[in-house]
C-alpha cells in the first residue's frame, strides 16, 4: 500500500456539532431508518434472591440473545465463543468487566448510547439492561457457577449462506485491495464501479461489507479494527456525464450496521449508474490482508415512488481543515452548528471521531433552549449508527440548529 491521500470528512448533518478530543469530529444524521429487532423475545434473567445465579438458567440466556450471533465457534467473527459454559466460564471475568463498560470504547455489546439521558427508543438496540448487567456482575462475582445442565437452552442457529442482513437485490464488488501488516494508513479513492441496473430504480436499503483472507477463527490483531483493513468508503453513484444523476449513500465505516432506507423516502438510483469514492481509508490491521467490498442494494418494486425527496440530503457541519487541535491535551472540545433550511425529521445519529474521540452528544436548539437529543459513547472499531423508532423521531422546524458534542 502506497501513495498520499486526503480524506475529505466532514460533519454530513442536518444540525450542528461540537466534539472533545484530540481527533477529527463526524457527525452524521440522516433520513434512514434501520430495523434490527431482537430474534429472541424480551425475557427478564434476573434470579429470585435466594437463589444463585446460574450460567445455564441466568446468563446464558442473556449471551444468546445479545452475544452469540458474533461470539460462536462456527460463523461468528468475534474471537472467542460464549455457547457454552465450559468455553464462557474461561472468560468470565472479562464479560464482566466489557458489559460493565457500558458506552465507551470497548464496551460489549458494541452500543454506547448513554441511558440517563436523550433519546432512548432505538430500532438497533443490542444494549444490556442494568439487570443483565448487573446479572452477569453476580454471577462473576459468585464463582461463576455452571448450574443445572437442563436449564441450558438450545444454541442459536444462524443463516450464514449469504452473511447479508438485507435482501440484496445488486451486489456491486471493488478491487482487491492490498495492505501490507504495519503499512501506514492511505487514504485514497477506488476504482469506479458499475451497476448492472438496466432501469431507474428506487433503493429501500444499503449494506457494505469487506471480504478478506483474515481466518475467522483466532484472536486476530489488537489494533483498531484488527479484523479488516477498509476503515471507510466515502462514496456516491451517477451516471458519467450527467451530474444531477449523482445520488449519496451512506459512508461505509468498520463495524457499521446496514442501513435501511424509511419507507417513504426511497432513493434514487439511476439506469448506467457508476459507484464512484471521494474518501477511502485504508488501515493496516497487523497482518498482510487482501480484500475487497461488496456493496449490496435492495430495491423498491418497480413502480414505487417515495412520499419525501428520492435524493439523499443534508447539510455539511463542522470540517477537517480548519480545527485547532492542541497537543497533549485531553477534554477539547469542537463545535459544530448547522441551521435547517426546511422541516427535518432526524431519524439516525452517526458520530465520527476518529481513534482519540471519545464521545459526542446531540443537541437542537431554538432561540434561548436547548434540547439534548442523544450522548453516545465512540469505540473507532465500532462506528454505530443510532436510528430512532419511528414514534420518537425528532421533528425540527427551519430556523433551529441541532449541535453534538465529542470527547
Amino acid at each position: 500500500m502506497s501513495g498520499h491521500g486526503r480524506e475529505f470528512g466532514s460533519s454530513s448533518a442536518w444540525g450542528s456539532a461540537y466534539g472533545t478530543g484530540a481527533g477529527v469530529s463526524l457527525l452524521l444524521l440522516t433520513l434512514v431508518c434501520l430495523g434490527a429487532p431482537g430474534e429472541l423475545g424480551a425475557q427478564s434473567f434476573v434470579s429470585s434472591n435466594d437463589e444463585e445465579v446460574t450460567f445455564t438458567r441466568d446468563v446464558a440466556p442473556i449471551l444468546q440473545e445479545n452475544c452469540v450471533r458474533c461470539h460462536r465457534a462456527a460463523g461468528g467473527m468475534a474471537p472467542m465463543s460464549l455457547e457454552t459454559y465450559q468455553v464462557a466460564r474461561r472468560y468470565a471475568t472479562r464479560i464482566k468487566y466489557k458489559t460493565g463498560l457500558r458506552d465507551v470504547a470497548g464496551a460489549m455489546p458494541p452500543w454506547f448510547v448513554e441511558k440517563d439521558i436523550g433519546i432512548q427508543e432505538f430500532k438497533n438496540d443490542m444494549s444490556l439492561t442494568d439487570q443483565e448487567v448487573a446479572t452477569i456482575a453476580a454471577w462473576v462475582d459468585n464463582g461463576a457457577p455452571e448450574g443445572d445442565p437442563a436449564d441450558m437452552p438450545p444454541l442459536r442457529e444462524f443463516d450464514d449462506s449469504g452473511d447479508w442482513t438485507i435482501r440484496p437485490d445488486l451486489v456491486v464488488k471493488s478491487e482487491e485491495l492490498f495492505v501490507e501488516a504495519l503499512a501506514p494508513d492511505w487514504w485514497g479513492e477506488i476504482e469506479p464501479m458499475l451497476v448492472p441496473l438496466e432501469e431507474d430504480r428506487y433503493v429501500s436499503a444499503i449494506e457494505v461489507r469487506e471480504v478478506n483472507d483474515i481466518p475467522r477463527e483466532g484472536s486476530g490483531s489488537g489494533t483498531v479494527g484488527g479484523r479488516f483493513v477498509i476503515h471507510h468508503l466515502n462514496y456516491s453513484t451517477s451516471v458519467p456525464g450527467q451530474p444531477r444523476s449523482r445520488q449519496g449513500w451512506p459512508v461505509h465505516e468498520v463495524g457499521r450496521n446496514a442501513d435501511i432506507l424509511s419507507p417513504d423516502a426511497g432513493r434514487l438510483m439511476r439506469a448506467g449508474s457508476v459507484i464512484t469514492s471521494s474518501s477511502l481509508h485504508l488501515h493496516a490491521n497487523g497482518r498482510d490482508t487482501r480484500a475487497h467490498l461488496e456493496i449490496a442494494f435492495q430495491l423498491h418494486p418497480v413502480g414505487y415512488e417515495p412520499r419525501y425527496g428520492g435524493i439523499g440530503a443534508g447539510i455539511t457541519i463542522g470540517n477537517t481543515v480548519n480545527m485547532d487541535v492542541r497537543p497533549n491535551q485531553a477534554g477539547q472540545e469542537i463545535h459544530a452548528y448547522g441551521v435547517l433550511n426546511d422541516h427535518t425529521l432526524i431519524t439516525s445519529f452517526e458520530p465520527h471521531l476518529h481513534a482519540p474521540g471519545e464521545r459526542m452528544c446531540l443537541e437542537a436548539i431554538w432561540g434561548s433552549l436547548t434540547e439534548t437529543l442523544s450522548c453516545v459513547g465512540y469505540d473507532h472499531s465500532w462506528v454505530r449508527t443510532y436510528f430512532t423508532r419511528t414514534t420518537i423521531s425528532r421533528c425540527c422546524r427551519p430556523g433551529r440548529s441541532c449541535t453534538s458534542s465529542a470527547t
